[in-house]
């Protein structure tokens, strides 16, 4: 399955989960097995709360938009997530404002 093994290339990595229910979170990737991956040390965020901004590009003059999320931190220790829910995994590399 070619997401297991893009996944198992990414454990103990932080990547950012996009569920199908509108939320995301982000985490370490510690484990993914079959159709489940966990994460720890976990963030969450709602996708409808996304903040868009624009920026231009000062040597073409193209404009650039990038979504922001206010990621809030989640107590428990980690979350378990079944891939089918699943719509997109990145790899962790936030950018500045």
């Amino acid at each position: 399955m070619l997401m297991e093994d893009e996944l198992k290339g990414l454990v103990d990595s932080e990547v950012a989960v996009i569920m199908n229910d509108g939320f995301a979170y982000r985490g370490k990737l510690t484990q993914c097995e079959g159709d489940v991956i966990i994460l720890e040390n976990i963030y969450e965020a709602n996708n409808q709360e996304i903040e868009w901004v624009e920026s231009k590009n000062s040597e073409d003059d193209k404009t650039k938009t990038k979504g922001y999320l206010p990621w809030r931190k989640v107590t428990l220790p980690q979350v378990i997530i079944r891939l089918p829910m699943v719509l997109r995994i990145w790899p962790w590399a936030p950018e500045q404002k």
